[in-house]
This record gives C-alpha cells, sequence and structure tokens, in this order.
C-alpha cells in the first residue's frame, strides 16, 4: 500500500535579489535577523521570521508566509534522519532570510513605499505634513530641528501654500531625489 504521506522538500531560494541591494539593504536585513534570534543560534523559528518580515516591512498574510516555511525551512540539526519534520518545527538560516528579504524588497513598488512613509508623518490622515508632524517625528528619532528649519522646510516644498506638504508634494519630492 503507497504511504498518503506528503514529503516536504527543503530547497534554497536564489540569492540574485539580495546581491542587488544596497549595502544599507543588506544591512537592514541581516541587522533584523540578529534582532528576532532570540537564542542566538543563528536559526528563525517561523514566528521569530514572520517579525524579521514586519521589521523590513512587509505585512504578508500567514499562507504566504506558511508557503515559504514549506518550500524553504530546514529541519531542526537534531531531527532524526528518518522522520518527517513537520513545516511548524522547521527553521530559517540567515542566508534563507536574506534570499527571501531580498526577492521581497525588489519587488517592491517604490510610489507605494513612499505613500506608506507619507502615512508614518501624516497620523491622524489629514492628508498633509504639517509642521506639528515634522517637530514630532524630529523628537521621536532623537534629531530636534530648529522651528526656524521647520517652517523653512514646510514653506519650501508647500507649493500651493495650504500649510503643509501634501502626498503628491511628497511624492514628487521624494521622486526627484532619487
Amino acid at each position: 500500500m503507497a504511504s498518503s504521506q506528503r514529503t516536504i522538500q527543503y530547497t534554497i531560494p536564489g540569492r540574485e535579489d539580495f546581491n542587488k541591494l544596497s549595502d544599507e539593504q543588506k544591512t537592514r536585513v541581516g541587522e533584523a535577523f540578529d534582532l528576532f534570534d532570540s537564542n542566538k543560534d543563528g536559526l528563525l523559528s517561523y514566528e521569530e521570521f514572520r517579525f524579521v518580515l514586519r521589521a523590513l516591512g512587509f505585512e504578508l498574510p500567514k499562507p504566504q508566509t506558511y508557503d515559504l516555511l514549506i518550500r524553504h525551512g530546514q529541519k531542526p540539526a537534531n531531527w532524526p534522519l528518518d522522520q518527517e519534520c513537520p513545516p511548524v518545527y522547521r527553521l530559517f538560516n540567515l542566508p534563507t532570510v536574506q534570499a527571501i528579504a531580498g526577492t521581497l524588497i525588489r519587488q517592491r513598488d517604490p510610489k507605494e513605499e513612499l505613500r506608506r512613509a507619507f502615512r508614518l508623518f501624516d497620523i491622524d490622515g489629514k492628508g498633509m505634513i504639517t509642521q506639528d508632524d515634522l517637530r514630532r517625528v524630529s523628537k521621536q528619532v532623537g534629531n530636534n530641528i530648529p522651528d526656524a528649519d521647520i517652517t523653512a522646510m514646510i514653506e519650501e516644498f508647500d507649493a500651493s501654500g495650504k500649510g503643509g506638504v501634501d502626498e503628491d508634494e511628497f511624492l514628487r519630492l521624494m521622486m526627484s531625489k532619487k
């Protein structure tokens, strides 16, 4: 009688996309991995892997991350060779996380990323970044910009004189920097 149990085959994802990332992006991936590798064994559990993806700005649905686990999760080193390892116990090493993150980062839509950044400033959803928003973010990141500089920034980029930088102005400004 043939076994109906499905064998889960681990595959190593390609690293081409990761290799094309900037040094800063590569560092961010490594730092996120180190931060969530709670027992510092060089491996991430499924939950730790999901935290790394969130830290890198990816809110993937569980079915998509579970698929990554099925395809790329490895058996723990102490798992018996003659036994199948259920997906929930599989782990991700740094090269695998780098490869997956590299692919996800390279697939990002730059305009959508900028829209997400805009929303980080415009937390109350008023449709523009005001002096108060800049002041708040400046303090949150520990870089207290003088009020005169904040006023000058808003005035310079507020094309219509409404007292703040709207999303279209923000996108134009940020896309011109690339």
